[in-house]
């Protein structure tokens, strides 16, 4: 009798385990679901938008969506390391996704500190830490707002022909890009429909620059965005550069550090090298002005 107690409570052990595991799971595999649909456009014969096909088959906006697919890239990224709980545990680390070392980092802190299953707002205080030291690093000083020098806007104008757009900006900045439109902080650029040859050198801190590289990659896929040159850190290790370049035409290295110019004057240069990306179909041209600044990596066709 003992033995078939033991068989039987083993048995439903093994399936009430079995339930915890699908459930820690479901989200990450929601999000790794949705990611691949929204990559592949597997939507495309039913509805025109990502946005449409989220809404009209499962009742869930666009942000629900991205929120799925954010949390579960940053399970795959802890999973080496141990095990989150829920989406929104997974939630509260995703600021930190474009560098999986920081967030292996977060979770090792904030389980030390509170054990396996912390709640969403222990690891939100964690990450609010981390965030504003990667921050600083991002740029160098802490700040975003550092003009590109005049050479560079030159150079990109010999390859779009004009600016029509530039989306991350200020009034100072155009003194040197004279785009024929331009969104400042305030314009909130990443709410406004953008369109034509693009210039963007979007604030480096975290999360901005994910952002900005996002909506550059949706305006280009939807065909709104025609040509782009943009700049950022050669941050080769982050889930937003691989995003850029998985999308480019091309990519010039440089060959050294830009010198960044502040809107009082002053010049510096960042702890790492730059990279200007190239969205369009002038490669040849893109790599002819931009090839003696360092060197121009294409893509196959």
């Amino acid at each position: 009798m003992t033995n078939v107690v033991a068989r039987t409570e083993n048995a439903r052990l093994t399936t009430l385990e079995g339930v915890i595991e699908r459930g820690l799971a479901t989200f990450v595999e929601v999000g790794q679901a949705l990611l691949e649909i929204r990559e592949s456009r597997l939507y495309r014969e039913t509805h025109g938008t990502f946005e449409d096909y989220c809404r009209e088959r499962w009742a869930m906006r666009r942000e629900q969506a991205d929120r799925l697919i954010r949390a579960a890239d940053v399970a795959s990224l802890v999973n080496p390391i141990g095990l989150i709980p829920n989406e929104a545990v997974a939630r509260e680390l995703a600021p930190l996704r474009d560098s999986p070392s920081l967030v292996q980092q977060a979770w090792q802190e904030v389980t030390e500190r509170h054990g396996p299953t912390p709640t969403a707002a222990q690891v939100r205080e964690v990450v609010a830490t981390r965030l504003d030291v990667h921050n600083h690093r991002a740029q160098g000083t802490g700040e975003n707002e550092w003009y590109t020098p005049q050479k560079y806007i030159d150079l990109a104008r010999e390859v779009l022909g004009e600016i029509d757009l530039d989306p991350a900006s200020s009034t100072a900045a155009q003194t040197a890009v004279a785009a024929r439109a331009f969104f400042s902080e305030h314009d909130d650029g990443l709410s406004r429909p953008w369109g034509g040859r693009v210039w963007l050198n979007p604030p480096y801190s975290q999360p901005h620059v994910a952002k900005f590289i996002r909506k550059l990659v949706q305006e280009l896929v939807a065909g709104h965005v025609t040509h782009a040159i943009l700049l950022t850190h050669n941050y080769t290790d982050t889930t937003w550069f691989h995003d850029a370049a998985a999308h480019c035409a091309a990519i010039c290295f440089t060959r050294g550090r830009v010198r960044f110019v502040s809107p009082d004057g002053e010049e510096a240069s960042p702890t790492q090298g730059q990279a200007f990306f190239y969205f369009g179909s002038g490669v040849d041209r893109f790599a002819e002005v931009f090839g003696p600044l360092g060197f121009v990596l294409s893509r196959h066709p």
